[in-house]
């Protein structure tokens, strides 16, 4: 990645959830998690505003037939920089249409959140995109992207026990990169990005679950994003607060 097109200032939200006990799989799809974006901007009527503007529209013509797609628009050998790579990407539990509505509404809130940057990426709890003027596809990156841990802690033998066997489980990878474990009250999913190998996804869940031990301790929910990969879990009752950008007390 170019410099110019290194994401900064990652922005985040709380998920909105209206039952506190609700699961990942039960929050709303199109709420926002974070958003990174370059520094660096694009001026209107470029050849890259064009490029992307056809990546956008291909992320939005293939979703309602796959949960991941990559694509490149305007590629064309000149080394021009303006060439648009791009990448979306669902939960792995959704639906054709319910990806297809949540790739539509990352379009959109990348295009306000991340105004003529010439690199971003956007995850919603649904989905995932990101785009850039440099080609970043299939290039292994465990960069740490987004990190949350609840206030609450527990340091009882029983909840370190069932929170480890779940992390431990999600660690392997599943055969689209998805996984969801629970043990007793505790609960998780992880998941890669369809780009890379079984083996990569593997690493890459291994960092994440070393970031959530080493940095949010005995947290009862924690979540870290990783460039390619995600790891998120929780005890019953301490998933979002509905009301607050922290996890509930």
């Amino acid at each position: 990645m170019h410099q110019r097109d290194q994401l900064c200032c990652t922005v985040a939200a709380a998920v909105v959830l209206a039952v506190l006990g609700a699961t990942a799989t039960e929050a709303a799809t199109g709420t926002f998690i974070y958003a990174g974006c370059s520094p660096s901007k694009y001026q209107p009527g470029t050849p890259f505003e064009g490029n992307l503007d056809s990546l956008f529209t291909s992320f939005v013509s293939s979703a309602p037939n796959g949960g991941y797609n990559s694509f490149t628009a305007g590629s064309n050998g000149t080394g021009d920089g303006a060439a648009a790579y791009g990448l979306y990407q669902c939960r792995g539990d959704l639906g054709n249409d319910d990806c297809a509505a949540c790739v539509r509404d990352a379009v959109m809130q990348i295009n306000q959140v991340c105004a003529s940057a010439y690199a971003a990426s956007l995850q919603l709890e649904g989905c995932y995109v990101r785009y850039d003027s440099s080609n970043f596809l299939g290039q292994p990156d465990t960069a740490m992207v987004y990190r949350k841990c609840s206030t609450s802690t527990r340091s009882d033998g029983d909840f370190l026990k069932n929170r480890d066997a779940i992390l431990g489980a999600l660690q392997g990878s599943a055969a689209n990169g998805y996984k969801v474990s629970s043990s007793d009250s505790v609960q998780g999913v992880s998941q890669c990005l369809g780009d890379i190998a079984a083996a990569d996804c593997t690493t890459c869940l291994a960092q994440a679950v070393g970031q959530l031990k080493g940095t949010c301790g005995t947290a009862l929910a924690a979540d870290v994003y990783l460039a390619q990969c995600y790891v998120r879990y929780w005890a019953s009752g301490y998933y979002f607060r509905s009301s607050q950008g922290t996890y509930a007390q």
